[in-house]
């Protein structure tokens, strides 16, 4: 990757994926998008040059870097604390920062073997990935910062359900089911059930620290 602007993320959490059908919200222009969470464990310091790199490019060396807007937020504070300052530890975006990528293209999806992923359900909110994007500066109505494009992902493995995508009905409606050794004609198997997620609320991009 000679391209100062890509970055391949460590292993992720992906959350409200769009990957094999473009979505939109209000009156955006459909793209394909997804959030990534990474851990706040990890070391971003490529992630924080290459967001320079994009900003020195399109602005020039001049520009006040804490004045743009970027698309790297805290999800401890903006997702996980609430207005007293209760932090909500449980929240799946407590000690992740988070990162939405989007393109108006398709970008291929493949597993660990590089095999093309063609099962929508494959990839849902949850889900461990990687991801390969771009960052790109934009000046647009008087705003300037740094956008995020997504190029590929690749999913490295299942994960806990979250945000969207599988429900588990076992656990879902434990204090309920029933053996079905008491039912004279056993009730069909209730299967795992998809369903089609809330579009993640639009957010702009907010500052970070350099």
């Amino acid at each position: 990757m000679d391209d100062p602007t890509l970055y391949l993320t460590p292993e992720c959490v992906i959350v409200y994926p769009s990957l094999f059908e473009p979505s939109s919200y209000a009156k955006e222009e459909p793209t394909y998008s997804a959030t990534f969470l990474i851990s706040q464990d990890e070391d971003i310091s490529e992630l924080k040059e290459i967001m320079r790199n994009a900003a020195y490019g399109r602005f020039g060396t001049q520009i006040q870097l804490k004045s743009l807007h970027y698309p790297l937020r805290n999800g401890t504070t903006e997702k996980a604390t609430d207005e007293n300052g209760n932090v909500d530890k449980d929240n799946f975006y407590y000690n992740r920062w988070f990162l939405r990528a989007k393109s108006k293209w398709q970008a291929p999806v493949v597993n660990v073997y590089n095999e093309i992923i063609q099962n929508e359900s494959d990839i849902y909110g949850g889900c461990i990935v990687r991801a390969y994007l771009s960052f790109y500066g934009y000046d647009y109505m008087g705003k300037k910062g740094i956008g995020c494009g997504l190029r590929a992902v690749c999913k490295i493995e299942d994960g806990e359900p979250l945000g969207s995508g599988r429900i588990n009905t076992a656990e879902v409606f434990e204090k309920f089911l029933q053996d079905k050794d008491t039912f004279v004609d056993s009730p069909p198997k209730i299967p795992e059930m998809d369903y089609d997620p809330p579009q993640e609320p639009k957010f702009e991009p907010d500052d970070i620290p350099f």
